[in-house]
């Protein structure tokens, strides 16, 4: 299964996740959040797989939302969350990682190397 990177690349946390993948010699691609949109049912697939988790609720782009709009994103339900969402997708935690051998949020040195080692 190919593995898939979706985050945005000028992220730091991205760029260590690059450097371990690329250092574990794993090829993936990578999927821009600055130039490609999710699918309502790419987004979906991520609450699902990883819950409220999918909501970066550090970065300034969430804690410049109103509450109604965090309540929103609280709520699990996905139709509405991805309307907030697929304007602002620097919202989602980076990077989600698909097609290892289980799926992976965020960047964790020892979880990369179990995962993709």
């Amino acid at each position: 299964m190919t593995i898939t990177v979706y985050g945005i690349k000028n992220c730091n946390t991205m760029k260590k996740a690059f450097d371990k993948l690329n250092a574990l010699g794993k090829a993936y691609e990578f999927f821009d959040y600055k130039k490609q949109l999710l699918t309502l049912d790419e987004f979906g697939e991520f609450v699902t797989l990883f819950g409220d988790k999918v909501i970066n609720k550090q970065g300034l782009t969430y804690r410049k939302l109103d509450d109604d709009a965090k309540a929103v994103l609280g709520s699990g339900d996905v139709s509405a969350m991805y309307e907030i969402v697929k304007t602002n997708q620097s919202m989602i935690k980076r990077p989600i990682i698909l097609g290892g051998a289980k799926p992976v949020i965020g960047f964790d040195d020892v979880e990369y190397e179990q995962v993709f080692g």
